[in-house]
């Protein structure tokens, strides 16, 4: 779980996280927060079933990610943003795959949910726009590149170099897990979007990176 300034939500997040019905460890990497977040954060360090680790200086999602893949122990490696637009027992029916062995790699899409809400076109349009590149280019069939859930056999996330530290976490190991010969199985999952007052971070320059990292690792790297 990467984590920055989600002081309002991350007890609740956490609470939920380990609510869900499945055996599990939760890594938590701090991104040097300044809102109390990091304060709240203590109070875990000595909970079973939870690590704790902090960044002295902010430097991205994927940077946070790359620092608490080597701390897990389980066979299954799953991303949880530190907010609430995600439901954690959506990890119960996306990690069924991997266990019975059917897929390695398992995407959460918010747009195979009948339901899905959407907060911004621009951001939905953007989204889509990006699955479609990667279908193009990758020979992917998926419907939501940017997914905040993403589920791995560990071993295939502990192999792969990643390189970023900002929000191309998605785009570079999309890239990299279908370079190395990985179908990416989707499943529906549920979205509760939040709004940028209530603290969402990524904007338009984040896809138009996105984009650029997906062309990179398919004709450059």
């Amino acid at each position: 779980m990467p984590v920055f300034n989600e002081r309002k939500t991350i007890r609740e997040i956490i609470a939920k996280v380990l609510a869900v019905p499945i055996e599990k460890e939760l890594v938590i990497v701090d991104d040097a927060s300044t809102d109390g977040t990091r304060d709240i954060l203590k109070e875990y360090e000595n909970t079973p079933g939870i690590k704790v680790l902090y960044h002295d200086q902010n430097i991205g999602k994927e940077g946070a990610i790359r620092t608490g893949i080597p701390h897990t122990t389980g066979e299954i490696i799953s991303i949880q943003d530190g907010d609430l637009e995600t439901n954690p027992n959506d990890f119960i029916h996306l990690t069924e795959p991997i266990k019975k062995g059917e897929a390695s790699v398992v995407y959460g899409s918010r747009y195979l949910n009948q339901t899905e809400k959407s907060l911004y076109f621009a951001y939905k349009f953007g989204a889509r726009f990006l699955s479609w590149v990667v279908n193009i280019l990758y020979g992917q069939n998926i419907t939501d590149e940017a997914t905040c859930y993403k589920v791995f056999r560990a071993d295939v996330l502990k192999k792969i170099p990643l390189e970023y530290d900002r929000f191309e976490f998605c785009p570079e190991v999309t890239a990299k897990v279908s370079k190395m010969g990985y179908k990416i199985k989707e499943l529906p999952m549920n979205y509760y979007p939040r709004s940028f007052a209530e603290g969402k971070k990524m904007n338009w320059r984040d896809g138009l990176k996105a984009l650029w990292v997906l062309i990179k690792f398919r004709f450059v790297n």
